[in-house]
């Protein structure tokens, strides 16, 4: 389904600078951070292709990205907040440090690797001290001396099979288990002539070469009397193959995403940024715009004559927490620079708008950006709840922090992309604002009450800028000076920043309602660089 989307260029400024040796010390921390997340954290269970990828980003905001992404293509309920499979992986090492650290942290031991992948074993024998050991059928019978051994079993290990068996092997009596392969690697009598033979070797009708292969049934040149013992899965190509399986990073198992793997693995290589907002229509139904921020100077532009441009495709999925596909959308969009603008409008960004209707409810929305050019791709995932507004509550919509607003909107555009009301609203993706603009603000009010005699609302809104929970700028704005329809109130506001230092401030709006006496109130975080 095609949509139908616009491209606006949104300029902001760019300070160069040298770095501070506090800089200096925090780029080398996030380098040393993202080494060990490579390297230690997702070891063995990040793929070959994402650890290619990963390995040629080269910011930290890209490398940052892809560890989102990496945890959300595993997550198995991506539809809220919490990663439960990002908490059982942490739970897993920290145990595997605890439990089966030997002179080496435990993450780097057989044992913790496997802990590690595939969860604790459905059943568990352990010998820590070794000594006697009567072997069991398949393995020959008769009794021998052992190191210490535990062995592991799991009834199945998706990408890699059913019952499966797991011997680990302390031959060093150092403390560290190694995996092993032949069931006679923990035989401490295995070297000793005459010690520890099976009941057959005992009889005479094997001897300890017809240990390699198994035999499951009688073989040429052996004892056609001798009933085989060995199990098909012991067998040393079974074997090699179960020991192939294992070393593998583990399937991702949560098949609704699968589709977009082998694109989004490349997410960091062109970061986006998306924002949604909800706005009621009526109590069954919402607008969600849905804005993407892509910065220019990522993107390649080619020569058409005196014009450079950029090309992308946009493919979008909107699934209920039901997994039922709510919505599905795509599109090829295009950036034109003149020449002589080129250098100066690169280092701006540009957003993209779709409009949703959509009913109250969870939504997951997928993402899929590729420039055409360079085909690096950008994906993103957003939870988008539209909470169902009571007629008889009053409320507030969301709050759009904006770079520009347009009030006097000419009649061929009043339609699509970024229009609200009467008005076109542009947000700003990054919620960063230069000091010398206003910030500003687009929202509604639902459900005021109206006087009797004027047929109007009466109240006020408060708009406060806060760092911490220090007040910095306050501003009061009378609710009758607003135009209301049917109980709503649509407001357009700026708030102005000249006097504020650059950091990081919360933007609260306060509404007061003095006819039903109610309140409401909305928060937003912003920048100033």
């Amino acid at each position: 389904m095609k949509g139908n989307w616009i491209w606006v260029l949104a300029l902001t400024g760019i300070v160069l600078s040298g770095l501070s040796a506090a800089d200096k010390k925090q780029e080398r921390d996030l380098e040393e951070h993202f080494k060990k997340w490579l390297e230690q954290d997702v070891l063995y269970i990040i793929t070959a292709e994402e650890k290619s990828v990963f390995k040629n980003l080269t910011t930290p905001e890209e490398k940052q990205n892809f560890i989102d992404q990496f945890w959300r293509r595993r997550d198995p309920t991506p539809e809220n907040a919490y990663n439960e499979f990002k908490e059982e992986y942490y739970r897993r090492i920290q145990y595997a440090n605890e439990r089966f650290a030997s002179g080496i942290p435990g993450w780097k031991t057989d044992r913790g690797m496997t802990y590690i992948k595939f969860g604790p074993p459905d059943r568990t024998e352990s010998h820590p001290t070794g000594g006697h050991y009567q072997r069991m059928s398949w393995e020959g019978g008769g009794s021998t001396s052992t190191y210490p051994f535990e062995r592991w079993e799991y009834r199945y290990i998706a990408g890699v099979g059913q019952d499966i068996e797991l011997e680990f092997v302390d031959d060093t009596l150092s403390g560290e288990y190694r995996l092993t392969m032949n069931p006679d690697d923990k035989d401490a009598l295995l070297r000793m002539p005459g010690g520890g033979l099976t009941d057959a070797e005992m009889m005479g009708m094997a001897s300890r070469v017809d240990r390699i292969v198994k035999k499951t049934s009688p073989m040429p040149g052996h004892n056609p009397l001798l009933i085989g013992y060995g199990r098909a899965k012991d067998q040393p190509f079974e074997k090699l193959q179960l020991l192939t399986n294992i070393q593998r990073p583990p399937e991702i198992q949560f098949r609704d995403l699968r589709a977009v793997v082998t694109t989004e693995v490349k997410f960091s290589q062109l970061p986006v940024e998306v924002q949604t907002h909800s706005f009621r229509i009526r109590e069954d139904q919402y607008l969600v715009p849905v804005t993407v921020g892509v910065e220019n100077k990522v993107l390649q532009y080619k020569g058409l004559g005196d014009i450079l441009r950029a090309e992308l495709q946009i493919y979008g999925r909107l699934t209920s927490v039901t997994g039922r596909v709510a919505q599905e959308f795509e599109d090829l969009l295009a950036s034109d620079f003149r020449k002589e603008e080129f250098q100066r409008l690169v280092q701006g960004r540009s957003i993209y708008q779709k409009l949703l209707h959509l009913e109250p409810g969870r939504y997951k929305l997928d993402l899929v950006i590729k420039d055409v050019a360079s085909t690096q791709v950008g994906t993103a995932q957003s939870l988008i709840v539209v909470q169902r507004i009571p007629t008889e509550d009053m409320a507030l919509s969301s709050v759009i922090l904006a770079d520009r607003i347009d009030s006097q909107v000419d009649s061929r555009s009043a339609q699509g992309q970024f229009m609200l009301g009467d008005v076109k609203v542009y947000p700003n993706t990054r919620a960063e604002f230069a000091k010398d603009r206003d910030l500003l603000l687009y929202f509604q009010v639902y459900n005021l009450g109206v006087d009797q005699a004027t047929r109007s609302p009466s109240g006020e809104i408060v708009y406060k800028v806060l760092s911490g929970e220090r007040e910095l700028v306050r501003l009061t704005q009378p609710i009758r000076e607003l135009e209301a329809a049917d109980g709503k109130v649509s407001v357009v506001q700026a708030i102005p920043m000249a006097e504020l230092q650059p950091g990081s401030y919360r933007l609260r709006v306060e509404v007061q309602d003095f006819i039903l006496s109610r309140n409401a109130s909305r928060e937003e975080s912003f920048k100033l660089p």
